[in-house]
């Protein structure tokens, strides 16, 4: 109870003592109107009739009983609700007080409900914002709720086979088990020519018959499902293939060239051949030689014909077919290079004479997926990219400022080239040029370093390249002849699958809370293919995770973007800014172990030199941030 003031005013003293009645508009003494009349019985009877008349003053609005305004709580103590796009999410808050109440849920300062309940569903994701207000003849209340929309996360299924399809050998088993990203309480169903044939993650294929299967996949979850068909040829023998690779990725002839009086080097690329052995001819002539490798010196200046001619054999298969017929079991292919000898050595140096230390071009960026590959923001790609020459251009620029150029998983390379030769320069510190990477202790992603020199004077970099030995060079944890093939990934936000030479498999991962571009695969090689296969030399990883911290640890000398003794420096680089590292010419070697005893060299490329990934940090990638002769 509350009395309005603007009516009157009661002394609280006099309220004790007195018994009163209104009277020409004022409250006055009871004894005013009845000063007979003061018995205690009558000031009884008259103090009920004021408790009756005071309390009817409702009708006169003079002294009431106070209302309650509405009030609003949440089940949500933040005020924040998350729900997957295209979900619906039933929001009702908790309201006393609210009889006889209106409603309106306001979002972009539009009303879009007028309920107690709203049924929210949002197709994009990302933060959206409502207020929920509450009005009553008492008052009104409102309260700001935030609903964070998540993007659907429906199962993606990826296998390290090109899209085109595989080939098997009949009656031998195959087991078939993909990579799925989200597979959380996934279901999954295999088909063979549409024919269910399973439903756990890993399939067993064996068939006898030689023909073309279509096996299929499906998986789903919660939010959605991925299929893949998959074309499996089954043949008797699966196909040999015997051929020299060429010195790039984009290099279009494959012809080797070599100075009159220096050898040149030659191993032919082998698949599905066990054991094989060698017969090497020059100009249909045989050669002594009977290794995987042919060191070859032409006796003088002309072309040659070099052919390889390889064989394998297994007891196993020997088969009488007919009393006329006997399968030997023996498989064999070939293939021929042209090599071109001439000139020599010192005819094709081309003379510091610009000033220019720097490099002056980029051939040849083509990295291995990546986080930063594709990514707008920290690695500066101007967006979609999709031919050589614009991605040269991008690493050209980047390169010109001082900022890194990743290289992505294992293998990426970049190739640049000088307007000069860079020679020996045999001074006291022994070093010729530096590559700039963004290395700092325990961060090291190393970067394996070749040279080349431009034997056939076509300013490309087309001819042979040389290793520089490092530390690791010549260890048996070493592999200098690793490869491995990207498969491109089927649609956005997946991961890059990789297959190697020695028939392991996994992915590049796709790290969506930090590099979110669609694809971390490079749009702009092989486009017309949907896989492509790098080579080169394969370190052991070094890194490790301590603690909460993944360590990249370093390799004592003689890589890129590498915290090596080379660098030259007791700088610690905790800003993973760029600093350089410092290489020798001498440090060149053939692929038999020689040293190469180059006097210049024209050409650099540097490649990622390791196969691993490092948790929630991801791939091992070298990043390189300059070249410059010194």
């Amino acid at each position: 109870m509350f009395v309005k003031t603007s009516v009157f005013r009661l002394d609280k003293q006099a309220f004790k003592n007195k018994s009163f009645i209104f009277a020409g508009g004022k409250y006055k003494p009871v004894n005013y109107l009845f000063p007979k009349m003061q018995n205690k019985l009558f000031q009884f009877l008259l103090s009920i009739l004021f408790s009756i008349v005071l309390f009817s003053c409702n009708k006169d609005d003079v002294i009431e009983q106070t209302a309650q305004k509405p009030e609003i709580s949440l089940d949500s103590e933040s005020g924040v609700y998350t729900v997957k796009a295209g979900k619906d999410l039933l929001l009702t808050p908790i309201v006393i007080n609210d009889q006889n109440a209106s409603y309106e849920w306001i979002m972009d300062d539009k009303v879009v409900g007028n309920e107690k309940s709203y049924r929210f569903n949002a197709s994009a994701e990302g933060e959206y914002y409502l207020t929920f207000k509450v009005k009553t003849v008492s008052g009104e209340a409102s309260i700001d709720i935030r609903v964070d929309v998540a993007k659907l996360t429906p199962p993606l299924i990826s296998f390290a086979i090109p899209e085109s399809g595989i080939n098997v050998k009949a009656n031998t088993e195959y087991i078939f088990q993909p990579d799925v990203q989200h597979a959380e309480e996934a279901s999954y169903r295999w088909y063979i020519d549409g024919k269910s044939a399973g439903n756990d993650i890993r399939y067993t294929f064996n068939q006898s018959e030689t023909k073309q299967y279509n096996l299929s996949l499906a998986v789903e979850n919660q939010d959605g499902t991925d299929s893949v068909s998959i074309k499996v040829n089954v043949l008797q023998s699966l196909p040999i293939r015997i051929f020299f690779d060429k010195p790039s990725l984009f290099t279009q002839s494959n012809d080797r060239y070599v100075f009159e009086d220096k050898p040149i080097y030659l191993t032919p690329i082998i698949e599905n051949m066990e054991n094989p052995t060698f017969r090497w001819f020059v100009d249909g002539k045989e050669d002594n030689e009977t290794s995987g490798t042919f060191r070859f010196r032409p006796p003088h200046s002309g072309t040659y014909e070099v052919t390889v001619k390889v064989n394998s054999s297994n007891n196993a298969t020997v088969t009488k077919i007919s009393r006329n017929i006997l399968c030997t079991g023996n498989i064999s292919g070939e293939a021929t290079v042209r090599v071109i000898c001439g000139g020599n050595e010192d005819s094709k140096l081309r003379p510091f004479t610009t000033g220019k230390k720097s490099f002056d071009r980029i051939y040849e960026y083509v990295p291995a997926p990546g986080q930063f590959i594709n990514d707008t923001n920290l690695a500066g790609f101007p967006g979609f990219v999709s031919t050589l020459e614009q991605a040269n251009d991008y690493a050209e620029k980047r390169l010109e400022e001082n900022k890194f150029v990743s290289l992505g998983g294992f293998g990426g390379y970049i190739i640049v080239g000088f307007d000069h030769s860079i020679q020996v320069k045999n001074n006291s510190e022994g070093y010729d040029f530096s590559i700039g990477g963004n290395a700092y202790d325990k961060s090291s992603e190393p970067g394996i370093v070749w040279v080349m020199q431009d034997v056939n004077g076509n300013h490309l970099p087309d001819d042979t390249w040389y290793e520089l030995k490092g530390s690791e060079y010549g260890k048996p944890e070493t592999n200098q002849n690793y490869a491995v093939t990207y498969y491109r990934p089927r649609k956005a936000g997946m991961n890059a699958a990789w297959s190697d030479n020695a028939g392991n498999k996994g992915q590049v991962d796709y790290l969506e809370n930090y590099h979110k571009q669609p694809t971390y695969y490079p749009t702009w090689v092989n486009p017309e293919q949907d896989s492509y296969t790098l080579r080169g030399t394969c370190l052991k990883a070094r890194n490790k995770l301590v603690g909460n911290t993944w360590e990249n640890n370093n390799y004592d000398w003689g890589y890129a973007d590498n915290f090596g003794s080379n660098r030259l420096s007791d700088e610690k680089n905790p800003n993973a800014d760029n600093i350089n590292l410092y290489f020798r010419i001498s440090d060149a070697v053939n692929p038999d172990k020689t040293p190469a005893n180059l006097k210049y060299f024209d050409f650099i490329k540097v490649q990622t030199g390791v196969n691993a990934k490092s948790g929630w940090t991801g791939e091992l990638s070298t990043e390189v941030c300059s070249f410059s002769d010194m």
